[in-house]
Formats: C-alpha cells, structure tokens, sequence
C-alpha cells in the first residue's frame, strides 16, 4: 500500500513536471537497480531523465543523494530496467502507451565504482539499441568481484550515449556487493563523452538503430557477452571492450 500511496502522489505532481518538460528534455532513468532521485525515492526531479550539464547537472551520477540500497553478489546476473514519466516503476513490462524519449537508441555502459564515482569500471556493454522501457538488459556483476560494503561509495551506474544528439547520461544507483577474497575489477574504465572535463571527447553521439519509442531490445550476442564474464578481470578481449560506435560530429 505505500509504494501504490507514493506511486499515486508521484503521478499528481508528474502532472506539473510534464508540463514543463519539453520533448527534449524527458528521456530515459534507471529504475533497476533502484537509482538516485526516483519516484521511489522523496527526491523526484525532471532533470533525472536529462543528460549531463543540462540545467547544471553534474557528473557523476547527477549530483543527486544516495538513493535506496540494493544488494548484489559476485556472479550475479540482473536486468537493468528503464523508467520515464507516467508508468508505474514497480511493474514490468510497462503499459504500450507510454512513449519515452529514447532518440533512437545508442550505447550504453554498466559500471561499478568503488570510491564513490571516482573511478568507474565497465561490466557490460550495449550498442545501437540502448536503452529501452521495455526490455531487461542482462548484466553480470564479475564473478570475481571483490565485497563492496560502504553503500556510500558502491556504485553501480548506466551511461547512455545517445545517437544522432550529443547528450551523456549518467544515473547511479547504490549498492552493497557480496564479492569474493581478493577479487579484482574489471580493467575496463568507462566511456565518458560531452562533458566538460579535462581530455573528454566533445560533440561526440553514437550509433543507432533509428527507432523512436521502442526498439528491437539487446541484440542476442551481447547478451551473451554480457552474461558470460567477458568484461571480469583477465578476460583477455574483455579488456578492451567492444566499438561503441562513438562518432563526432
């Protein structure tokens, strides 16, 4: 009864939110694991669709405060799920009406962090056709992870680049890893584009598959890669990842 009275108070104040929302401007959130500044959450804001630097939103993860904690082991196999406006967060598949704004795919990365977003290491990649309401995207925490117990720095985030705009999206959520004695991450840093860093590519979009609301979902053979310890530490390929089929303009 609390999640439907929050789920209920979310959608009365969504009605405000979407009224200023441009078409531009309400993407795409994490809603598996739980991420920062959700309608699961008391902190519920129109910039947590939005891409990084849009009205001052920081990188990493926004610059929200810690979310719920959600607690994963070594070798485990989640679907990352995708939230917007006006579905329900607790329910899967959502509704067929609802129409987020995806921009016809892109690339997106799942990364851990250790340090509280200092350094993050990618576990799983997708390209052309992330992300999606309506599908789960298989991703396995390594199977050599090591145990991450400060929910205050574990991290767990999906990055977004989008196709045909140059937006980067970042939302994270926290975590507690149950990991193995003296496991390693990944080697694999995380893809960071358009963001006004030092040394970051700019004007930089990816590849996609040119849908709008809804796309074909992962593709059969990255949900392999994603779930068969390509990207755990000493994976040979798995070092460098894959093309993400970044382009600039």
């Amino acid at each position: 009864m609390k999640a439907i009275s929050l789920f209920s108070s979310v959608l009365i104040a969504t009605s405000t939110l979407l009224s200023v929302l441009t078409p531009a401007s309400a993407h795409i959130a994490m809603s598996y694991p739980r991420g920062q500044a959700g309608p699961w959450t008391d902190d519920l804001r129109n910039t947590v669709h939005a891409w990084i630097g849009y009205e001052g939103k920081k990188f990493p993860c926004g610059g929200y405060k810690k979310g719920p904690v959600t607690k994963l082991n070594a070798g485990q196999t989640i679907g990352v799920e995708f939230w917007t406006f006006g579905m329900p967060y607790d329910k899967f598949p959502p509704p067929s009406n609802v129409k987020p704004a995806r921009h016809g795919g892109g690339a997106c990365e799942f990364s851990l962090s250790y340090d509280g977003g200092k350094t993050w290491k990618v576990i799983g990649q997708y390209t052309e056709t992330c992300p999606d309401i309506y599908y789960r995207w298989p991703v396995q925490i390594p199977h050599n992870a090591p145990s991450c117990k400060d929910s205050n720095k574990c991290l767990f985030a999906m990055s977004w680049t989008a196709y045909r705009i140059n937006q980067f999206y970042h939302h994270c959520a926290n975590v507690e890893i149950r990991g193995v004695s003296g496991g390693k991450l990944p080697t694999l840093d995380m893809t960071v584009v358009n963001v006004r860093q030092r040394g970051q590519k700019q004007d930089t979009h990816a590849d996609g598959d040119g849908g709008r609301e809804r796309g074909p979902g992962p593709k059969r053979e990255e949900v392999k890669r994603n779930t068969s310890g390509f990207y755990a530490f000493g994976g040979g390929a798995g070092d460098k990842g894959i093309d993400l089929g970044l382009d600039k303009v």
